[in-house]
This record gives structure tokens, sequence and C-alpha cells, in this order.
């Protein structure tokens, strides 16, 4: 029985292209090195070199938020997209000539090596950038079917009112919105899946150098749709696999290091020692999951060539080596590495690839962080959000901070208010800024629990900080639905007015609002809220960053703790969520649930300089000792 599942599972195809996978290994290995350094050393400086100029960009340096979004949508920004595509598909693509090459060599029974693998591809490279731009072209064509009904069922369903209404309220066309959405997501998808694979036997096909790409497309488009099932069967099972041995292999790793780590800290706390450890982790992690890559995408694709000759010309197949022998020269190979001198050469070159990694962590600066529990919208203990009853509730926990959002009204009122229109907190579908103060003052915010009607009115600035001051420090964000340069100056002035400029900060997702804010207030600690690390920040006026939490990387913070800059985690919820923000390095918690974020922040205020490296660089944490 458990016969007839495997062979079900892995078929003729995929057993036989795994010995060519290891009977060729090494030219294989050879050319994937090949095409790393030649797109390494050609392509990506050519792609910086675009960059640095602002070919795409003009003046302006994409940095995320709205003009991010402006710049994706801009043909500019989509031509920028279309060329980063082009590129990666480029180097997928010219790495898979390769292998073809080297399986078809060794079919047609001609010399297999590295030298007539590249003599046989160069002359063909121009017409491999010809195919992929002709791929990214197709790509976006079956892209629009899928964005257009996606469209159409946001604009059916969900262009009523402010986005945020959906999420937080789930209303019946919410609901109705997933089914549709998603229905015509899993179509989409299969049909995609569909037309993928019966294109892919095209490439192949093309590579042979016989036929135009229409023609190849045509061949393999009248195969029968049972050998199209085969293969998308084959590349399932060969895709499987290679995620499968990634994770047994960073399985592994990691209970051999938590053991070996624990063992190592229960006698030293020496940062040295501890970054030895965590060095040998890191590299072992990246050389072993790029040997199970290696093998991963040499076996699809070597399955993709196999099905294709199996298909066109069945008579060039002979039959590979068993996988017996083919094992036994295997272990003959690890065999001949065992020798001394050999040996010797691959310990050391493992140890310093592991020793390189460890003094890299054992040199970073370890300072201690004074990370902030900031209360989002101070929205504490459920109370709802913007409002001064939510205020007293963040105080009552012990946050640190609260942040709050704050647009105008018609008569130049700064109000605290999140969403476009008022429909999600207030029960009301105008928009603030189409209404004056006093359309306001009758209105409360929704909640299921019992505070004092005066605390659930939609506050003023001037009201929140009345309340606030002295107790609690405040971080402004301005909103915008269209930029509109008079909130900034109304906030500034409320600011100085109360002479607070030293306790509060000010953030903005927009650019030109920060950009504003400096001119207008430099004595006030001004932000910028980043949904994503892209572009150059360095050139922002800003004093600290507020980034979402699933985009910061240790990267990030290390540059801005250079210039003098900590960065906030938003919106982080989960236990997990707030510890992975701090092991990046993240200097202050934007969060719904500020009494957990106060228990996991006194956690990591307890741990050891050791501790606090494994942290800093996101390695899995060990049982501190008793």
């Amino acid at each position: 029985m458990l016969n007839h599942i495997i062979n079900f599972i892995i078929n003729p195809l995929v057993r036989t292209s795994w010995r060519t996978v290891v009977s060729l290994w090494k030219p294989m290995a050879g050319w994937t090195i090949l095409v790393y350094l030649v797109i390494t050393a050609l392509l990506v400086p050519v792609l910086m070199i675009l960059v640095d100029m602002g070919f795409f960009r003009g003046e302006l340096r994409i940095v995320g938020n709205d003009e991010l979004v402006g710049w994706i949508m801009s043909p500019s920004g989509f031509s920028y997209i279309l060329l980063i595509l082009l590129i990666t598909l480029i180097g997928l693509v010219i790495r898979f000539a390769g292998l073809f090459q080297i399986v078809a060599d060794q079919l047609l029974g001609r010399k297999v090596s590295l030298r007539a693998t590249l003599l046989r591809i160069l002359p063909r490279i121009h017409l491999l950038v010809k195919l992929c731009a002709i791929s990214v072209l197709g790509a976006v064509v079956l892209f629009i079917p899928l964005l257009l009904g996606l469209g159409l069922v946001y604009y059916i369903y969900l262009g009523e009112f402010d986005l945020n209404y959906y999420l937080l309220t789930s209303p019946p066309e919410w609901y109705s919105a997933l089914i549709w959405g998603g229905s015509w997501s899993v179509i989409w998808l299969i049909m995609a899946l569909i037309t993928v694979a019966c294109l892919l036997p095209a490439l192949p096909a093309y590579l042979d150098g016989r036929k135009s790409v229409s023609d190849a497309i045509r061949e393999v488009w009248d195969a029968p749709m049972k050998e199209t099932f085969r293969l998308i069967k084959s590349v399932s099972v060969a895709a499987g696999l290679w995620v499968l041995f990634r994770l047994i292999s960073d399985s592994v790793l990691f209970y051999t290091y938590i053991n070996i780590a624990g063992w190592v800290h229960s006698y030293t706390d020496s940062l040295r020692i501890m970054a030895v450890v965590a060095g040998n982790y890191l590299f072992l992690t990246i050389f072993i999951g790029t040997i199970i890559s290696f093998f991963g995408f040499s076996l699809i694709s070597v399955i993709i060539t196999k099905f294709y000759y199996q298909h066109t010309a069945p008579s060039m197949e002979f039959e590979i080596p068993g996988l017996v022998k083919l094992t036994r020269k295997t272990v003959r190979i690890f065999v001949w590495w065992t020798k001394p001198l050999r040996a010797l050469i691959m310990i050391v070159l493992i140890l310093i690839g592991s020793l390189s990694a460890s003094l890299l962590l054992a040199d970073f600066r370890m300072e201690e962080r004074n990370i902030l529990n900031i209360a989002h919208r101070a929205n504490a203990l459920g109370a709802p959000e913007n409002s001064l009853a939510a205020l007293h509730n963040s105080i009552e926990v012990g946050a640190d901070m609260v942040e709050i959002d704050v647009k105008m009204t018609t008569d130049r009122r700064v109000v605290l208010m999140h969403d476009a229109d008022m429909m999600r907190v207030a029960g009301d579908n105008r928009s603030v800024t189409d209404v004056s103060y006093s359309d306001l003052q009758n209105l409360r915010l929704l909640t299921d629990q019992e505070y004092a009607d005066s605390l659930l009115v939609i506050p003023t600035l001037e009201q929140f900080i009345e309340h606030a001051n002295g107790k609690i420090s405040l971080l402004i964000e301005l909103k915008y639905y269209g930029y509109y340069p008079e909130l900034a100056e109304e906030v500034v002035q409320i600011i100085r007015n109360y002479a607070i400029e030293g306790e509060v900060l000010v953030m903005s997702m927009s650019a030109r609002a920060v950009m504003q804010m400096r001119e207008i207030a430099p004595e006030i600690a001004m932000g910028y809220t980043v949904a994503i690390d892209a572009g150059d920040l360095r050139g922002m006026p800003v004093h600290f960053y507020a980034m979402n939490h699933l985009n910061i990387t240790s990267g990030f913070v290390n540059d801005a703790d250079q210039q003098g800059r900590p960065v906030y985690a938003w919106t982080v919820n989960s236990a997990d969520h707030m510890l992975s923000a701090l092991q990046r390095g993240a200097s202050g918690l934007i969060t719904d649930e500020p009494v957990i974020a106060g228990e996991i922040i006194d956690e990591v205020n307890q741990l050891t300089r050791a501790e606090r490296l494994l942290l800093q660089f996101g390695l899995p944490m060990i049982e501190r000792r008793k």
C-alpha cells in the first residue's frame, strides 16, 4: 500500500529527474554560481544606477505611503516595477537555460561541461532577454482580469464608507465582498496555474533553437491535458519536497542551536562566546538553505526539460544510473573530502564563514533602549478609539504615551478622528472635513461599555491636551485624506498655546506634512509614518520613524540608529509580534494592548546583554538561567 502511494506521488518523471540532478550536480552548480556572479556584477549595479539617477522618480525620493502609491500608479513607477521584474526573470531564465543545455547535452551524448554550456548560451542571450520581456508583458495581461474583478467587487460592496468601517464592523457587505472576491481569486488562480503549466514546456522548446516563440507555444499547447496535469503534479511534488527539506533542516538547526546556546549560557554571559554560537547558527542556516534551494530549483528545471523531450523525442531518453549506484557515487565524493588535507580546507572555509558572522554580531553596538509603551489611538481596555475615555484608561494601565489621529473641520477646529468618515466610530457617514465643529457636538462615540457621556464626545485636540497634561505624553498623527496645509498650522498653534513643544511628538504618513512641520515648527519632534522600507529615508528631516511592525528589519533600525532616530512599531497587538519587533530593534510599541506590551517590555528589560544580542538579531531566545 505504501509503495503504491509513493509511486503515485513520486512518479517516474520525478525519479528519473532526481537521478539526473544527482548525476549532473557539478556542472549545474558551476552554472548556478556563474549566473549569480554575473547577475550580481552586471545587472544589479545597472539597477542601482537607474535608482540613483532618478530616471523614473524625477526629484522625489520614493519612501512609501501616499508618495509611493502615487509613484507606483504613475507610468514611470509602473515602468520601474516592470524593469525589476524583467531583471529578476532574466536571471531565472538564464539559469534555467544553462540547466536545460546541460541535460540536453547529456541526452544527445555530447560532452557536458560548464564551458560548453556557456558557449551555447551566450549567442542566445539576446533571445532570452526578448523572451523575458514578452513574459513580463504576458504576466501583466494575466493579472488584468484579477484586478478588474476585485475592483468591481470593491466598487459594488465596499465603496460607500471608509475601508476601516468594513474591516472592524464586518457588515453583510463585507462578507459578500469576501465571498465574491475570494471566489474570483480562486477561479483566476486555477486558470493562471493551468495557463502557466501549459506554457512551461514552451521554454525548453524555444531553447532547443528550432522554433520561434509562437511555434513553441503552439506545439506544447496542443499536448494532451493528461500530460499537462502530469507535469503539474511532478512540479508540485518537487516544490513540496523543496519546502519539506527546508523545514526539516531549519528545525534540526533550531533544535541544535537551542541546546548548544542554552548549555553555553548556563556557564557564561560573554557576548563574544554567545556571538560565536549565534554566528555559526546564522551561517549554517544560510549555507544549508542555499544548498537545498539549488537542488530544488535544479530538480524542477530537469523535470520541465525531461517532460519536453519525452513529449517531443522519446527516443532520446536513456536510462539514468539507478539511485543506489548514484548514492554510492555520492558517498565516494563525501569520502573524498574526508582526506585530512581536504577535510581541513572544508573546515577552515566553514569556520571563516561562521566567524565572520560572529564578528559582525559581536561588534554590534549594544545600547540600552528606552522602550516606549504607546497606546494606539489611546485605545486602552477596549474604550472607543481617540476618546477621552480611552485616554483615562491608557493612564490607568501605565502606558508611556498615547497615539492619536487628528483632522480638521470646515471651521478649522482640530478634532480626533482616524477614518475618512465617522460611520464606524459614531454611526454618521459624513466626513469630518465636510462638517463644522458644532455639527459634531451632539454625536457620541459608539461603545458597549459604560462611560460618562462627557467622555464619549468627539474631542478636540485642546480637550485631549488638558486631560493628558502632566499625566501622559502624546504622539499626534496628522491624518489626511487629501493633503491640506492648514491642519499642521493649527496643530502647531495649539501646541504652542499650551507650551508643550518639548513634551509631544508629531508624525504623519504624508511627506509634504513632514516637510511643512519641519519648516514652521523645527522645535517640535517630527516623525514619518512608514508603511514599508522603500527608497532612501536619510534625507527626511525627522526625529523618528513609525513603521509597520511586519516590515521592520534590523538593517533599517541600524541605519536609523546611526542617525539618532528611534523606530516605533505599529500596530502590534500580539505578544509574539511585540517580541519580534523588539528583536529587530524597535524602540517603542504602538499597540491596542498596552497591558500586554508593558509585560513584554518589562521582560525584555530584565535580559542580560548576551540575551539582548540574540534578541537584537532576531535569533531564537534560550531559556534564561534560574
